[in-house]
């Protein structure tokens, strides 16, 4: 099994938090533990690319910040730019 580079683990989260807010959902999405999603989170919230929000009930949910959004697309363009396209056989 192939093991991900932490700028794909910070991808995948970005992309997790761009669909859900929920913290467990984010983790889900993301194919991490619990405790390997809120490191990963809290470093993307320190470096201003994540932030959280507190709920009515005391939870913090998490949203993508401009600079977040700005990061998940460029990210998106690089991988896509670096993905080997499949050809189609001709049969």
């Amino acid at each position: 099994m192939k093991r991900r580079s932490k700028l794909e683990i910070y991808l995948d989260v970005l992309k997790a938090v761009s669909e859900t807010n929920k913290l467990t959902h984010i983790g889900n999405m993301a194919n991490l533990s619990w405790k390997d999603a809120v490191k990963h989170l809290s470093f993307l919230k320190r470096r201003g690319f994540v932030e959280a929000v507190k709920t009515k009930n005391g939870r913090e949910e998490y949203r993508l910040t401009q600079k977040g959004l700005e990061a998940l697309e460029t990210l998106q363009k690089i991988t896509n730019a670096l993905t080997p396209k499949k050809t189609a056989i001709a049969v």
